[in-house]
């Protein structure tokens, strides 16, 4: 469900909460899989909008909600951040649908940001909305030489350059080189923009083992006291520059290999190479929504018309359900899929894919 960022709950989010609680009862009492016990579980005592808040974080972290309930489970939420109109809805399964997680974190097109200072250096995770700062695998990294025989310990001396500066700077590079490594092992490759100096960027990028990660660079010294909103407004031309720059390069790859049968456009034929794990790319419009239904031992899906929203802060009494056996979440299950394969995910924005219907592929073979 979509929240206001702004608040942990402001009493429109707790409307639609009660009104996605109410929903999700009407269809819990409807759906003869469900044993008896569980669903009386759920009804009397886990679909509780005031159990719900409470167990939500006490501090607004999105502009978004996941609620995941089930029996014999502890209330679980989650704030996620979406750069796109989440749709409020209410999903029964088998198991908690991690997906929406999943989804949610490719939309937001995480980053990091490295910002390089003698002082202290820093590292970001940034997202559309936020930056936040990293305070593990051994940042924020202050120069901390543990051998006199190596070079004097302490903080670099922002004085004129003395004898040995040049090697003390770049011993001190290195090592915030191997915790940025540290923290991509952990976390997995992204995009990287890194801020310092004219003279300590070139020194980084002349000695980094992770050249390949910048996706940019902003010359910029001093910035290692900068509040993150500070930075990320400093950012915003070099991150816009990046994403269009990715956009172009994806439809040009897909252009290319149309010609030697290696790309899969649209929804029905996208979803089964995604099943087959024959994805490389996955390229999707921002703003696209699917549903069908998944046949053939889950390799083909029928497309139909995305139903409306059943619950919303006023509800449409002349709105139905969706149909039985009709899936509404097929662009977060296709996302979920593509990260399960190890395929990169790329949101593009709306109209790229026009010849499409949204969402292409690039395939392994």
């Amino acid at each position: 469900m979509p929240t206001d960022p702004d608040y942990r709950f402001n009493d429109k989010d707790r409307i639609l909460l009660r009104d996605l609680v109410t929903e999700a009862k009407r269809r819990l009492a409807d759906d003869p899989d469900v044993e008896r016990e569980a669903r009386l579980q759920l009804r009397d005592r886990l679909l509780d909008p005031d159990a719900i808040e409470r167990a939500a974080d006490p501090s607004p972290e999105g502009d978004a909600m996941v609620v995941y309930v089930a029996a014999n489970e502890p209330v679980q939420v989650w704030r996620v951040t979406s750069p796109q109109e989440v749709r409020p809805r209410v999903e029964f399964a088998e198991e908690f649908l991690t997906r929406y997680l999943v989804d949610a974190e490719q939309r937001s097109r995480p980053y990091l940001v490295l910002v390089l200072d003698q002082e202290t250096s820093r590292l970001y995770r940034g997202s559309v909305r936020r930056l936040t700062e990293v305070t593990e695998h051994g940042f924020p990294a202050a120069p901390q030489i543990p051998s006199p025989e190596d070079a004097i310990p302490g903080p670099i001396p922002n004085a004129a350059p003395y004898r040995g500066h040049e090697e003390r700077v770049e011993q001190y590079l290195k090592t915030v080189d191997g915790h940025l490594g540290g923290y991509l092992d952990a976390h997995g490759p992204l995009p990287l923009f890194v801020i310092g100096g004219t003279k300590v960027l070139p020194a980084f990028e002349g000695l980094t083992a992770h050249g390949r990660q910048v996706a940019g660079t902003l010359a910029l010294a001093g910035m290692g006291s900068e509040s993150p909103q500070d930075l990320a407004e400093r950012l915003r031309p070099a991150l816009d520059d990046f994403h269009a720059r990715q956009t172009a390069e994806a439809v040009s790859e897909l252009d290319e290999a149309r010609g030697q049968d290696r790309v899969a456009d649209g929804p029905e034929k996208v979803w089964t190479a995604v099943a087959d794990r024959r994805v490389r790319r996955l390229v999707l419009e921002e703003s696209l929504v699917l549903a069908g239904r998944i046949v053939g031992e889950g390799r083909e899906l029928e497309t139909v018309q995305v139903p409306e929203p059943v619950t919303l802060p006023n509800p449409d009494p002349d709105v139905r359900p969706s149909p039985p056996g009709v899936a509404t979440d097929i662009v977060e299950r296709l996302v979920d899929g593509a990260v399960a394969a190890e395929s990169d995910v790329l949101f593009v924005p709306d109209g790229t894919l026009p010849d499409s219907g949204g969402v292409a592929a690039l395939l392994r073979y």
